[in-house]
Protein backbone atom coordinates (compact mmCIF):
# COMPACT_ATOMS: atom_id res chain seq x y z
CA UNK A 1 0.00 0.00 0.00
CA UNK A 2 1.15 3.74 -1.05
CA UNK A 3 -0.11 6.91 0.53
CA UNK A 4 0.65 10.69 -0.45
CA UNK A 5 2.80 12.16 1.96
CA UNK A 6 0.88 15.77 1.83
CA UNK A 7 -1.73 15.41 4.35
CA UNK A 8 -4.66 18.05 5.15
CA UNK A 9 -6.22 18.05 8.75
CA UNK A 10 -9.65 18.86 8.99
CA UNK A 11 -10.92 21.18 12.04
CA UNK A 12 -14.20 19.52 12.67
CA UNK A 13 -13.50 17.92 15.93
CA UNK A 14 -16.18 15.27 16.83
CA UNK A 15 -17.63 15.52 20.56
CA UNK A 16 -18.98 12.35 22.28
CA UNK A 17 -20.20 11.87 25.52
CA UNK A 18 -17.06 11.16 28.24
CA UNK A 19 -13.65 12.18 27.23
CA UNK A 20 -13.22 11.22 24.05
CA UNK A 21 -12.90 13.99 21.17
CA UNK A 22 -11.52 12.53 18.13
CA UNK A 23 -10.20 15.21 15.30
CA UNK A 24 -10.49 14.15 11.65
CA UNK A 25 -7.15 13.30 9.50
CA UNK A 26 -7.85 13.40 5.83
CA UNK A 27 -4.96 11.53 3.76
CA UNK A 28 -4.29 10.30 0.32
CA UNK A 29 -4.42 6.92 -0.08
CA UNK A 30 -4.31 4.51 -2.91
CA UNK A 31 -7.31 2.67 -3.97
CA UNK A 32 -7.24 -0.76 -6.02
CA UNK A 33 -8.17 -0.96 -9.52
CA UNK A 34 -11.22 -3.03 -10.87
CA UNK A 35 -9.48 -4.74 -13.52
CA UNK A 36 -5.87 -5.69 -12.93
CA UNK A 37 -3.20 -5.62 -15.57
CA UNK A 38 -0.67 -7.35 -16.24
CA UNK A 39 2.80 -6.61 -14.39
CA UNK A 40 4.78 -7.30 -17.68
CA UNK A 41 2.41 -3.98 -18.82
CA UNK A 42 4.33 -1.18 -17.14
CA UNK A 43 4.05 1.68 -20.17
CA UNK A 44 0.85 2.29 -22.52
CA UNK A 45 0.08 4.68 -25.00
CA UNK A 46 -3.41 5.72 -25.45
CA UNK A 47 -4.96 6.21 -28.75
CA UNK A 48 -8.49 6.87 -30.18
CA UNK A 49 -9.15 4.36 -32.88
CA UNK A 50 -11.49 6.57 -34.97
CA UNK A 51 -14.11 9.24 -34.65
CA UNK A 52 -17.02 8.81 -31.82
CA UNK A 53 -19.25 7.00 -34.99
CA UNK A 54 -18.29 6.58 -38.48
CA UNK A 55 -21.88 5.34 -39.23
CA UNK A 56 -22.88 8.86 -38.17
CA UNK A 57 -20.53 10.63 -40.06
CA UNK A 58 -21.71 8.73 -43.20
CA UNK A 59 -25.36 9.93 -43.08
CA UNK A 60 -24.38 13.27 -41.58
CA UNK A 61 -21.74 13.29 -45.20
CA UNK A 62 -24.36 12.27 -46.88
CA UNK A 63 -26.87 15.17 -45.50
CA UNK A 64 -24.33 17.75 -46.32
CA UNK A 65 -24.18 18.28 -42.20
CA UNK A 66 -20.49 17.47 -41.20
CA UNK A 67 -19.77 20.44 -38.70
CA UNK A 68 -22.69 18.44 -36.76
CA UNK A 69 -19.46 15.70 -36.74
CA UNK A 70 -16.78 17.76 -35.85
CA UNK A 71 -18.10 17.87 -32.69
CA UNK A 72 -18.56 14.23 -32.02
CA UNK A 73 -14.93 14.10 -32.90
CA UNK A 74 -13.95 16.62 -30.13
CA UNK A 75 -15.77 14.50 -28.17
CA UNK A 76 -14.09 11.48 -28.57
CA UNK A 77 -11.12 12.55 -27.89
CA UNK A 78 -11.87 13.56 -24.20
CA UNK A 79 -12.71 10.20 -23.54
CA UNK A 80 -9.10 9.57 -24.32
CA UNK A 81 -8.00 12.85 -23.12
CA UNK A 82 -9.71 11.85 -19.65
CA UNK A 83 -7.84 8.29 -19.57
CA UNK A 84 -4.58 9.80 -20.22
CA UNK A 85 -4.59 12.40 -17.46
CA UNK A 86 -5.86 9.95 -14.89
CA UNK A 87 -3.43 7.20 -15.85
CA UNK A 88 -0.45 9.81 -15.30
CA UNK A 89 -1.75 10.19 -11.88
CA UNK A 90 -1.81 6.33 -11.32
CA UNK A 91 2.10 5.27 -9.87
CA UNK A 92 0.74 1.81 -11.18
CA UNK A 93 2.28 2.49 -14.84
CA UNK A 94 5.63 4.26 -13.71
CA UNK A 95 7.01 5.16 -17.34
CA UNK A 96 3.83 5.90 -18.69
CA UNK A 97 3.80 8.99 -21.87
CA UNK A 98 0.87 9.92 -23.20
CA UNK A 99 0.74 10.19 -26.77
CA UNK A 100 -3.22 11.21 -27.62
CA UNK A 101 -4.04 10.30 -30.92
CA UNK A 102 -7.51 10.42 -32.90
CA UNK A 103 -9.13 9.03 -36.30
CA UNK A 104 -6.00 6.20 -36.16
CA UNK A 105 -7.87 4.12 -39.01
CA UNK A 106 -10.43 6.20 -40.46
CA UNK A 107 -13.58 4.93 -42.05
CA UNK A 108 -11.80 1.80 -43.19
CA UNK A 109 -11.83 -0.44 -40.42
CA UNK A 110 -15.17 -1.82 -38.33
CA UNK A 111 -15.06 -1.21 -34.94
CA UNK A 112 -15.61 -4.87 -34.45
CA UNK A 113 -12.20 -5.58 -35.95
CA UNK A 114 -8.80 -5.32 -34.21
CA UNK A 115 -6.25 -2.97 -35.12
CA UNK A 116 -3.60 -4.83 -37.21
CA UNK A 117 -0.88 -5.12 -35.19
CA UNK A 118 1.90 -3.32 -37.12
CA UNK A 119 -0.33 -0.54 -36.77
CA UNK A 120 -0.47 -0.95 -33.06
CA UNK A 121 3.38 -1.11 -33.09
CA UNK A 122 3.74 2.09 -34.95
CA UNK A 123 1.44 3.95 -32.44
CA UNK A 124 3.49 2.38 -29.82
CA UNK A 125 5.55 5.11 -29.86
CA UNK A 126 9.68 4.76 -29.99
CA UNK A 127 11.34 3.00 -28.18
CA UNK A 128 7.35 1.12 -28.13
CA UNK A 129 5.21 1.38 -24.93
CA UNK A 130 4.14 -2.55 -23.42
CA UNK A 131 0.81 -1.43 -24.40
CA UNK A 132 -1.90 -0.10 -26.63
CA UNK A 133 -4.76 0.84 -25.04
CA UNK A 134 -7.53 2.15 -27.76
CA UNK A 135 -10.85 3.95 -27.16
CA UNK A 136 -12.48 1.55 -29.90
CA UNK A 137 -15.68 3.18 -30.11
CA UNK A 138 -18.10 5.63 -27.58
CA UNK A 139 -21.78 6.52 -27.57
CA UNK A 140 -23.57 9.12 -25.87
CA UNK A 141 -27.02 9.60 -24.38
CA UNK A 142 -28.52 12.12 -23.13
CA UNK A 143 -32.04 12.58 -20.87
CA UNK A 144 -33.60 15.54 -18.78
CA UNK A 145 -34.95 14.65 -15.30
CA UNK A 146 -37.00 17.00 -13.10
CA UNK A 147 -38.11 16.10 -9.84
CA UNK A 148 -41.60 16.76 -8.51
CA UNK A 149 -42.97 18.19 -4.96
CA UNK A 150 -46.84 18.59 -4.59
CA UNK A 151 -47.14 18.40 -8.38
CA UNK A 152 -44.42 21.38 -8.52
CA UNK A 153 -41.24 20.96 -10.95
CA UNK A 154 -38.49 21.32 -8.32
CA UNK A 155 -34.93 20.17 -9.11
CA UNK A 156 -33.69 19.39 -13.07
CA UNK A 157 -30.62 17.50 -14.25
CA UNK A 158 -29.47 16.44 -17.79
CA UNK A 159 -28.07 13.02 -17.63
CA UNK A 160 -25.59 11.67 -19.69
CA UNK A 161 -24.81 7.98 -20.16
CA UNK A 162 -21.35 7.41 -21.45
CA UNK A 163 -20.69 4.06 -23.37
CA UNK A 164 -17.33 3.34 -24.14
CA UNK A 165 -15.37 0.13 -25.73
CA UNK A 166 -11.92 -0.17 -25.06
CA UNK A 167 -9.02 -2.84 -26.25
CA UNK A 168 -5.91 -3.04 -24.31
CA UNK A 169 -3.66 -4.52 -26.98
CA UNK A 170 -0.26 -6.23 -25.19
CA UNK A 171 3.06 -6.02 -27.60
CA UNK A 172 4.40 -8.60 -25.68
CA UNK A 173 2.79 -11.73 -26.13
CA UNK A 174 0.62 -10.09 -29.24
CA UNK A 175 -3.10 -10.82 -27.65
CA UNK A 176 -5.69 -8.05 -26.96
CA UNK A 177 -8.42 -7.56 -24.20
CA UNK A 178 -12.17 -6.04 -24.94
CA UNK A 179 -13.65 -3.48 -22.01
CA UNK A 180 -16.95 -2.20 -22.24
CA UNK A 181 -17.85 0.29 -19.28
CA UNK A 182 -21.03 2.71 -19.41
CA UNK A 183 -20.71 5.80 -17.30
CA UNK A 184 -23.47 7.95 -16.15
CA UNK A 185 -22.87 11.87 -15.50
CA UNK A 186 -25.56 14.20 -14.14
CA UNK A 187 -25.88 18.01 -14.69
CA UNK A 188 -28.12 20.33 -13.25
CA UNK A 189 -29.92 22.73 -15.23
CA UNK A 190 -32.42 25.78 -14.31
CA UNK A 191 -35.26 24.58 -16.43
CA UNK A 192 -35.91 22.15 -19.53
CA UNK A 193 -37.27 24.46 -21.73
CA UNK A 194 -33.68 26.78 -21.73
CA UNK A 195 -31.68 24.02 -21.51
CA UNK A 196 -33.35 22.74 -25.10
CA UNK A 197 -32.56 26.02 -26.42
CA UNK A 198 -29.24 26.25 -25.78
CA UNK A 199 -27.07 23.59 -27.87
CA UNK A 200 -23.78 25.24 -26.82
CA UNK A 201 -25.10 23.84 -23.10
CA UNK A 202 -25.68 20.19 -24.51
CA UNK A 203 -22.55 20.09 -26.24
CA UNK A 204 -20.80 21.56 -23.32
CA UNK A 205 -22.09 18.67 -20.76
CA UNK A 206 -21.63 15.84 -23.44
CA UNK A 207 -17.41 16.91 -23.93
CA UNK A 208 -17.67 16.71 -19.45
CA UNK A 209 -19.11 13.88 -19.48
CA UNK A 210 -16.70 12.54 -21.93
CA UNK A 211 -13.80 13.21 -20.34
CA UNK A 212 -15.27 12.20 -16.86
CA UNK A 213 -16.07 8.56 -18.42
CA UNK A 214 -12.27 8.65 -19.83
CA UNK A 215 -11.16 9.34 -16.15
CA UNK A 216 -13.45 6.68 -15.00
CA UNK A 217 -11.82 4.43 -17.19
CA UNK A 218 -8.52 4.93 -15.94
CA UNK A 219 -9.56 4.77 -12.10
CA UNK A 220 -11.11 0.49 -13.50
CA UNK A 221 -7.78 -0.19 -14.70
CA UNK A 222 -5.33 1.38 -12.76
CA UNK A 223 -4.68 2.04 -9.02
CA UNK A 224 -5.98 5.56 -8.17
CA UNK A 225 -5.53 8.30 -5.16
CA UNK A 226 -8.48 8.60 -3.21
CA UNK A 227 -9.37 10.49 -0.03
CA UNK A 228 -9.47 8.50 3.29
CA UNK A 229 -10.48 9.87 6.39
CA UNK A 230 -8.77 8.58 10.04
CA UNK A 231 -9.88 9.16 13.79
CA UNK A 232 -7.00 10.84 16.01
CA UNK A 233 -6.64 12.04 19.72
CA UNK A 234 -5.11 14.84 21.67
CA UNK A 235 -4.20 15.40 25.10
CA UNK A 236 -3.29 18.25 27.40
CA UNK A 237 0.58 17.05 27.39
CA UNK A 238 2.23 18.89 24.71
CA UNK A 239 4.47 16.14 23.87
CA UNK A 240 1.53 13.58 23.59
CA UNK A 241 0.51 16.43 20.85
CA UNK A 242 3.57 16.52 19.61
CA UNK A 243 2.68 12.85 18.13
CA UNK A 244 -0.26 14.56 16.18
CA UNK A 245 1.85 16.93 14.83
CA UNK A 246 3.66 14.15 13.47
CA UNK A 247 0.57 12.46 12.13
CA UNK A 248 -0.25 15.42 10.14
CA UNK A 249 3.05 15.43 8.70
CA UNK A 250 2.93 11.74 8.09
CA UNK A 251 6.10 10.81 9.93
CA UNK A 252 4.64 7.71 11.07
CA UNK A 253 7.46 6.51 12.79
CA UNK A 254 8.30 9.55 15.10
CA UNK A 255 4.78 10.18 15.86
CA UNK A 256 5.06 5.71 17.38
CA UNK A 257 7.81 6.57 19.30
CA UNK A 258 6.30 9.44 20.93
CA UNK A 259 2.87 7.25 21.38
CA UNK A 260 3.86 4.21 22.50
CA UNK A 261 5.06 5.09 25.97
CA UNK A 262 1.66 6.95 26.90
CA UNK A 263 0.23 3.35 26.27
CA UNK A 264 1.48 2.10 29.34
CA UNK A 265 0.21 5.10 31.24
CA UNK A 266 -1.86 4.84 34.38
CA UNK A 267 -4.27 7.28 32.91
CA UNK A 268 -6.60 4.82 31.44
CA UNK A 269 -8.11 7.77 29.00
CA UNK A 270 -5.05 8.44 27.49
CA UNK A 271 -3.56 4.68 27.29
CA UNK A 272 -6.65 4.30 25.33
CA UNK A 273 -6.18 7.62 22.72
CA UNK A 274 -2.22 6.41 22.82
CA UNK A 275 -3.49 2.85 21.64
CA UNK A 276 -5.63 4.00 19.21
CA UNK A 277 -3.18 6.83 18.10
CA UNK A 278 -0.72 3.75 17.45
CA UNK A 279 -3.51 1.61 15.25
CA UNK A 280 -3.40 4.32 13.10
CA UNK A 281 0.50 4.17 12.75
CA UNK A 282 0.21 0.88 12.08
CA UNK A 283 -1.88 1.15 9.63
CA UNK A 284 0.47 3.69 7.85
CA UNK A 285 2.98 1.75 7.71
CA UNK A 286 1.19 -1.49 6.04
CA UNK A 287 1.03 -3.42 9.44
CA UNK A 288 -3.21 -3.99 9.36
CA UNK A 289 -2.64 -6.92 11.70
CA UNK A 290 -0.58 -4.94 14.82
CA UNK A 291 -3.07 -2.10 14.14
CA UNK A 292 -5.67 -4.68 15.30
CA UNK A 293 -3.76 -5.33 18.13
CA UNK A 294 -3.44 -1.90 18.95
CA UNK A 295 -7.33 -1.30 18.63
CA UNK A 296 -8.36 -4.12 20.85
CA UNK A 297 -5.98 -2.64 23.57
CA UNK A 298 -7.30 0.86 23.21
CA UNK A 299 -11.08 -0.75 23.11
CA UNK A 300 -9.69 -2.98 26.80
CA UNK A 301 -8.81 0.52 28.19
CA UNK A 302 -12.22 2.40 27.60
CA UNK A 303 -12.19 3.83 23.82
CA UNK A 304 -15.84 4.94 22.74
CA UNK A 305 -17.28 1.96 20.72
CA UNK A 306 -17.83 4.42 17.77
CA UNK A 307 -14.29 5.10 17.50
CA UNK A 308 -13.45 1.22 17.77
CA UNK A 309 -16.27 -0.10 15.62
CA UNK A 310 -15.76 2.41 13.11
CA UNK A 311 -11.78 2.16 12.51
CA UNK A 312 -12.21 -2.04 12.75
CA UNK A 313 -14.69 -1.87 9.89
CA UNK A 314 -12.29 0.77 8.38
CA UNK A 315 -9.19 -1.80 8.47
CA UNK A 316 -10.82 -5.15 7.57
CA UNK A 317 -12.22 -3.43 4.08
CA UNK A 318 -8.07 -1.90 3.85
CA UNK A 319 -6.90 -4.90 4.48
CA UNK A 320 -8.73 -6.89 1.06
CA UNK A 321 -7.47 -3.33 -0.69
CA UNK A 322 -4.08 -3.59 0.21
CA UNK A 323 -3.89 -7.65 -1.02
CA UNK A 324 -5.36 -6.46 -4.08
CA UNK A 325 -2.55 -3.84 -4.40
CA UNK A 326 0.01 -5.65 -3.84
CA UNK A 327 -0.86 -7.57 -6.96
CA UNK A 328 -1.87 -4.72 -9.04
CA UNK A 329 1.20 -2.92 -7.98
CA UNK A 330 4.08 -6.01 -8.43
Amino acid sequence: MKWRTRISVLALPVFLSGCYAGSLLEMDGLQPAEITIPSVIRSLTVVSRSDLDSVYKVSLQAAGKMPDFKWDSVMSKQLVLGCSDALVESPRFDLYNPVVKRCLLGDAFEHHSKIPWDVVRMVSGDPPKDAVLSMEQGMISDSVVCSTSDGWPMACQCRVVVKSFWRLYRLNDFQSKEFRFADTVTFDINSPSQFSSSSDQRIGFFKDAMYIAGQNTAKKLAPWWTNFERYYFTTASMNFNNGARFLRESKWREAAEVFRPYTESDNKTMAAKACYNMSLTCEMANNISAAMDWLKQSKALGMHDYFIDDYQAKLIKRKAEIEKLDEQMK
